[in-house]
């Protein structure tokens, strides 16, 4: 998938974990809840693409403590209608800086995200699949990321509850 489907994409995925009905409009309606894994909350809903399962969870910690943000989460999301699975993406409740290089890193392994607005994902598609295996074996994601102002800013989320939150996405929304 290109990185214009991406970025499209993206705004889509983000507001419909967060239940944006200003920006999803009906969509927001549509999302039933699959469960509470620990950490994790699995979600089902669907859009002009067809149905999309993802998992989201908010960090543990978010550093600095001191800077104002908008909501924070991590989210995994799966995308019938496209045939996309495992696309990770994150919100760091403020404007990224534009060519700034965040980092999703899982017990020590780091993986490239790329920026677009309030949003980043994984750099490269073909690190979805690794990034959500690391995810299922791992025990804790760090998201690095710079602001527009440029802040540095660290969110650290707990992935227990991951592994179950995926297995009722996957089950979900089986691939086609």
């Amino acid at each position: 998938m290109g990185s214009v489907t991406r970025k499209v994409l993206a705004a889509s995925g983000i507001a419909l974990a967060l239940g944006l009905s200003s920006v999803t409009g009906a969509l927001a309606q549509q999302v039933e809840n699959l469960g509470v894994f620990t950490d994790w909350t699995a979600w089902k809903g669907s859009d002009s693409n067809g149905t999309i399962c993802y998992i989201s969870a908010q960090p543990k910690d978010a550093q600095p403590t001191n800077v104002n943000r908008d909501p924070i989460h991590f989210l995994i999301i799966h995308r019938q209608g496209l045939k996309t699975r495992n696309e990770a993406q994150t919100l760091v409740g403020y404007p990224l800086e534009a060519n700034s290089k965040p980092q999703a890193i899982i017990d020590g392994k780091a993986f490239d995200m790329l920026v677009d607005g309030e949003a980043a994902w994984l750099a490269s598609e073909s690190d979805e699949a690794p990034f959500v295996a690391a995810m299922k074996a791992g025990r804790t994601l760090i998201v690095k990321a710079r602001s527009q102002r440029g802040t540095d800013t660290t969110d650290t989320y707990s992935l227990s509850g991951a592994t179950a939150a995926m297995n009722a996405i996957d089950a979900a929304c089986p691939p086609q």
